[in-house]
């Protein structure tokens, strides 16, 4: 009997970790409201547009069209002199977060690089070990210097890491806008159901024809 309560307790105890676990990762962060600059920025955040996402995973199919996608709009952005940030997930060896991931974006794998078509402006590159991009203290340091108010996030996934990260921008007075033509995620109905909710969170959802129109009155870093 005490065996039975061991094994089960050594269970429980294992499942309530994977959940706390999962919920650290997926959850966003909170931070500090950002103070409201004379002279406010506007950037473009690309988030994990890595090789274990669009480079050879499975569940997006064929993903070159999305990196097009996104390489266009980074291009618009350059073009109008807004400062790309690239934001990549890269885990450590915990085991539990390997085993959540499914193995992607480990430490010094060529999974947690960024994608190969990928276009790369700049050299403004930020890691993350969770969701929320928000979770780098480097990225937060570097939009305050700025003065940077506004974000436009693309990249992937729509339902975890850019809700999360759009949501820790809200969480700090940003002005957050997603550009829905540059995310992806698993199915249309998962993206029909995100874009519904980010605006329920006050997250502005803008197609491209939106940005390039906004891209007139933009003032880049």
């Amino acid at each position: 009997m005490v065996v039975i309560f061991s094994i089960i307790g050594f269970i429980v105890v294992c499942a309530a970790t994977v959940i706390l676990t999962s919920l650290y990762i997926a959850n966003p962060t909170k931070g500090a409201s950002i103070t409201r600059s004379d002279d406010p920025k506007s950037a473009l955040l690309v988030i994990d547009v890595q090789n274990d996402i669009t480079g050879n995973i499975a569940v997006y199919g064929d993903t070159a069209e999305f990196v097009e996608r996104v390489n266009h709009t980074i291009s618009l952005a350059e073009e109008h002199g807004m400062e790309v940030l690239y934001i990549k997930n890269v885990y450590g060896n915990n085991p539990i977060i390997t085993l959540l991931s499914g193995g992607r974006f480990k430490k010094d794998t060529d999974g947690a690089e960024f994608d190969s078509s990928l276009y790369i402006a700049g050299n403004s590159v930020f890691v993350k070990n969770i969701g929320d991009s928000f979770s780098s203290m480097p990225l937060n340091e570097h939009l305050v210097s700025r003065n940077v108010d506004t974000l436009y996030i693309i990249g992937a996934d729509a339902a975890g890491c850019i809700y999360s990260t759009a949501r820790g921008g809200v969480n700090r007075n940003y002005n957050v806008s997603i550009i829905k033509d540059s995310i992806i995620t698993r199915s249309d109905d998962i993206m029909a159901r995100m874009l519904d909710q980010y605006e329920k969170d006050g997250i502005a959802v803008i197609d491209m024809t939106k940005f390039v129109e906004l891209l007139g009155s933009i003032r880049g870093i």
